[in-house]
């Protein structure tokens, strides 16, 4: 008789890739759940600038709150870039919106452009640049001859945010 070969199991022990601690110290990473037992992730929560912003104490709490309100109407609007493309064969009625949403984006313009036209010229563009698009503060066209460009648009940023802030009239 031949003896069977008994084959070890090895447990894999699963542990949890953050990537490289380089990484790590550009933001702020929050440890969340995945579908695998064990294994977290890492969701980095500063990935906004308007969150960077905050985080760092660059901008109010107000001033937060009121470029919160603008990017729910902004997105709501269908005004920012989309990463994802719907499936529109999916929709009813074979890609046609139902008119509650056509009006309900209407709606959201037309509040996206009381609060810029509140805000007024060229500080409405950063809003919309910053707030609305998500780029930095310092990559504004209104900075780009400046010597100290990201300086420079956290100034007129804090302006224009200051102007959404009477517009909500956030307190």
């Amino acid at each position: 008789m031949s003896k069977k070969n008994k084959k070890k199991e090895v447990k894999k022990t699963m542990t949890s890739d953050y990537g490289p601690a380089e990484q790590q110290q550009h933001g702020l990473y929050v440890e969340i759940e995945t579908p695998v037992a064990g294994i977290k992730a890492l969701r980095n929560t500063t990935i906004d600038p308007i969150e960077t912003y905050k985080s760092r104490g660059s901008i109010s709490n107000t001033q937060y709150i009121a470029a919160d309100i603008f990017a729910a109407q902004y997105r709501r609007a269908h005004l920012a870039a989309t990463y994802a493309q719907v499936r529109y064969d999916n929709a009813p009625g074979g890609g046609e919106m139902p008119l509650e949403a056509v009006e309900a984006i209407q709606l959201s313009k037309q509040r996206v452009r009381d609060a810029l036209a509140h805000v007024g010229a060229p500080l409405s563009d950063i809003i919309e640049h910053v707030v609305g698009e998500g780029f930095t503060a310092g990559s504004w066209k209104g900075v780009e001859m400046s010597k100290r460009p990201e300086q420079d648009g956290m100034v007129a940023l804090r302006l224009a945010l200051d102007g959404l802030v009477g517009f909500y009239k956030v307190v």
